[in-house]
């Protein structure tokens, strides 16, 4: 539950934070404030002081009801008179509750106001599991079980709306104060710790559902249709064509765009004649500067990295003052010198690149308790380039997944589903179902390979429901594994819409030759000033946008 006070003294707001820990609160300070907050954000209860700064608690109620919002209101004030009373009940308030007041008082005509608002019963049930708004306890077969209050939080908050799911943002906008910016790292360790404590308390199942890119909510959930498309090319094209495709498209783009680079290199020339003579003008540094600056990053590109430094190092020595400094201006001379040279040297990009491309490493996350499997696999894979990280169970695997870095993450994971015989567990294939789920949650989704010891068609719709990418049978050798493997990396890119933004023309026309081999749907732009209208047009899977831009910067 999300509440809103609108209190200007600091010390009662500091008094309620810390005693209202079962809901999300949010603080201001006058009446301004607590309209646009009250405004922007569903709150679930809003307590508002009658004598507020810019506008006061009573014209700021009138102003929620005039404009149609109907969330409970409680007045809190010194102010005690019966007419005063009726005349902040007559402007729309529920509650009326006089300073000083009991903090207890006050909780227990929240979660009476909170009840009023929600006309359901006051006792929460999910079979024998039992949550009380009354008195915040959450008991399962007689036993209670202690929550934190986020955990408490989160469970209230799928109990009330058994239909409903929750994505995670929705999550942070109905628990979290809006002043707090919270991970979504951090909303999952709260799931999965609720998750723990109801599993330790007795519970058969598990009561929260992940639902495949959508969020969580309360079991049981309406089945929902989803036309499940796993897109697997059926002859995979060689690494090797395709690397050489890529270095084909790089020649010919590098071959278009070598006039614009010698033109920039001219601008530099003529920069460094300036600064000889004594003088350059403001709009000529100006213009060196983006050619060095241009140069810097789109050498890089082309692999010419030693290139690429040499020019950021002249786009920083045009950012101070070089002038008649013998110093800074042999410097500026040097580097350019070097610049030219080194690019007469490395003019075809191709060898640059090509040991560029072997070097990326795809991280392959294996779910599996079979060590004798586990190890053939991991042999296989470090022999095609592959990184693998093998754990036996999912709660190991969330583990280790906690300790990593975005920028970490796998790019897909293998996972064992045992469905027949002895190994069969039901509470371990929904804990693997649910971490299936999990992985299709993250931005991007990471693919799931299942491999099973059964093929049944209800199998299948059960891994595909859970958001599994593709399902294997056993028996499989690890090589087999492995190029099913790479055959997915390579398709995990087909068809993504990638839009970028760059005003150097030039560059954007190479693009499309340089990029096909990998089969991104790409749009590009050279005026940033169209970017709201193509980006809502082409709704790109990937935003890739230069920094420096006439009329609007990439920042």
């Amino acid at each position: 539950m999300r509440l809103l006070i609108v209190d200007d003294e600091e010390i009662l707001i500091d008094l309620l934070q810390r005693t209202l820990k079962n809901y999300a609160l949010d603080a201001v300070t006058d009446g301004e404030q607590g309209w646009i907050y009250g405004s922007t954000y569903p709150y679930d209860l809003i307590i508002l002081d009658w004598s507020l700064p810019k506008l006061d608690g009573l014209s700021l109620c009138q102003r929620f009801r005039n404009h149609g919002y109907h969330m409970p209101i409680l007045l809190l004030t010194v102010r005690n008179s019966s007419p005063e009373k009726i005349q902040a009940l007559d402007a729309g308030a529920d509650d009326y509750l006089c300073k000083p007041f009991d903090v207890e008082e006050l909780a227990a005509r929240i979660r009476a106001l909170l009840r009023r608002s929600n006309p359901h019963s006051p006792l929460l049930n999910w079979g024998d599991l039992q949550l009380n708004p009354s008195n915040c306890q959450v008991i399962y077969q007689g036993n209670s079980i202690l929550l934190t209050a986020k955990e408490y939080q989160l469970l209230e908050l799928f109990m009330r709306h058994s239909q409903e799911v929750f994505g995670i943002e929705d999550i942070l906008e109905s628990l979290w104060p809006s002043v707090e910016y919270i991970s979504e790292a951090t909303v999952r360790s709260h799931l999965r710790n609720l998750r723990k404590k109801l599993k330790q308390a007795g519970l058969p199942e598990d009561p929260i559902a992940t639902l495949r890119g959508r969020g969580y909510g309360l079991k049981p959930l309406p089945q929902y249709n989803k036309s499940e498309k796993n897109f697997l090319p059926t002859q995979p094209e060689d690494k090797a064509d395709k690397q050489a495709r890529h270095l084909a498209a790089l020649s010919a783009a590098w071959n278009k765009y070598r006039n614009k680079c010698h033109q920039q290199l001219t601008t530099l020339e003529e920069a460094l004649e300036g600064l000889k003579i004594g003088y350059l003008s403001p709009n000529k540094r100006e213009e060196a500067r983006l050619s060095a600056h241009n140069l810097a990053g789109t050498l890089g590109i082309f692999g010419f990295d030693e290139c690429s430094q040499l020019a950021r190092e002249l786009e920083q020595l045009l950012e101070k003052t070089v002038r008649e400094k013998k110093g800074k201006l042999l410097r500026f001379e040097t580097i350019f010198n070097d610049l030219v040279v080194q690019l007469a040297i490395e003019d075809n990009p191709s060898n640059k690149i090509s040991g560029r491309l072997t070097k990326h490493c795809p991280l392959l996350l294996v779910i599996d308790d079979d060590r004798n499997f586990t190890e053939l696999l991991s042999e296989k894979a470090l022999s095609e380039g592959i990184q693998i990280v093998v754990v036996p169970t999912p709660e190991l695997a969330i583990s280790w997944l906690e300790g990593l870095q975005d920028r970490l993450l796998p790019n897909i994971v293998l996972l064992r589903l045992s469905l027949v015989g002895a190994n069969t567990n039901d509470k371990d294939l929904e804990e693997r179902l649910s971490l299936i789920a999990e992985f299709n949650l993250l931005v991007p989704s990471i693919p799931v390979i299942i491999i099973a010891d059964r093929d049944h068609f209800r199998d299948r719709l059960l891994v595909a429901r859970h958001g599994g990418a593709f399902y294997l049978k056993q028996p499989l050798l690890p090589a087999q594994v492995v190029a099913f493997c790479q055959q997915v990396l390579e398709s995990s890119s087909w068809g993504k819409k990638v839009m970028i933004v760059d005003d150097d023309v030039e560059f954007l026309q190479a693009l499309p030759d340089l990029l096909e081999p990998w089969g991104f749907k790409l749009t590009t732009l050279g005026d940033p000033r169209q970017f709201w209208d193509v980006l809502q047009a082409v709704k790109p899977d990937l935003l890739i946008l230069d920094i420096e831009m006439p009329h609007w910067s990439g920042i």
